[in-house]
């Protein structure tokens, strides 16, 4: 193998690897803010798939239009299952298993209400970024799509950090995150503070579904290899730090991307749940724990 082709290689595997860690940051999102984890969140890239297909490829509107409508209505959908699923179980003092149940079922009713409306056979969505190769390095050729999803997907990681980090809505989500009784004693309207945090990691959902068309195809599976390898990568990085699960997103798209080339591209899955299991058995917490810092 040239280094040319490594270099491609490693390029493609991190691009594909930005798109394993926005579903694993939604997650983690959730699992702070609601302490609970979002098993559909897979399912919400697969729907956003779909919708782009629908506004792009079969309504012919333009990709942007698409892109924006589908980001418009994943947010508001994350709020409804806020709403109407995370509260009722607050609401019961529910069990974690009865928790991780519901959203195994609505997961699965996601795919279903998917089936009876697309159908069952795999889409392609034409590849809005350009298909002619860019020459970055020497005899290195890049495709424009995987330019644009690192350029997008490190774009939209740097505005959440800063709205968490310096916004006076990103401070409340952080304090609601950290302990919620105390944040609502200040004044915080915890409850519009977890819808919005759910919509955000939903409309995070729909900006991967939107950008994987250019890379997968558009099957009703697509959602179990989302929310398999976002949990993955929130293993490799600490679950529950964002930061981390960003990281395992890229190496996980890396390493993937590297075994895929130098085994072959039939053992990625394999690749996959062999990181899993490493993790689990020999490192738990992760790359990175959460870091919590509590002011008297």
């Amino acid at each position: 193998m040239t280094l040319a082709t490594f270099i491609q290689l490693l390029i493609g595997g991190v691009s594909i690897g930005a798109l394993y860690a926005l579903p694993a940051l939604g997650i983690s999102l959730i699992w702070n803010a609601a302490g609970v984890f979002n098993f559909a969140n897979g399912e919400f890239v697969m729907i956003a798939c779909f919708l782009v297909w629908t506004f792009f490829t079969r309504l012919k509107w333009p990709f942007i239009v698409a892109l924006l409508l589908a980001l418009g209505f994943m947010f508001f959908f994350g709020i409804i299952t806020e709403r109407t699923i995370v509260r009722t179980l607050r609401r019961q003092n529910a069990p974690p298993i009865k928790v991780l149940v519901s959203f195994i079922a609505l997961s699965i009713f996601l795919r279903n209400a998917a089936r009876f409306v697309w159908g069952t056979m795999p889409r392609t969505v034409p590849n809005a970024f350009g298909t002619k190769p860019i020459e970055i390095l020497s005899d290195v050729y890049i495709m424009p799509h995987t330019l644009w999803i690192l350029g997008i997907a490190v774009s939209v990681m740097i505005l959440l950090f800063v709205m968490f980090r310096y916004t006076m809505v990103g401070i409340a989500m952080r304090a609601t995150t950290q302990n919620r009784n105390a944040a609502a004693l200040m004044g915080v309207n915890t409850n519009a503070m977890v819808s919005l945090v759910f919509g955000l990691s939903s409309a995070v959902a729909a900006l991967t579904g939107a950008l994987s068309g250019a890379v997968f195809f558009i099957t009703l599976e697509m959602g179990v290899m989302f929310s398999t390898k976002a949990f993955t990568a929130n293993i490799i990085g600490g679950f529950g730090n964002p930061v981390g699960a960003v990281i395992g997103g890229l190496i996980l798209g890396v390493v993937e991307t590297l075994g895929a080339s130098f085994i072959s591209s039939q053992y990625k899955d394999v690749i996959t749940f062999t990181l899993l299991l490493f993790f689990l058995l020999f490192r738990p917490r992760g790359l990175f724990k959460l870091e919590i810092v509590e002011k008297v």
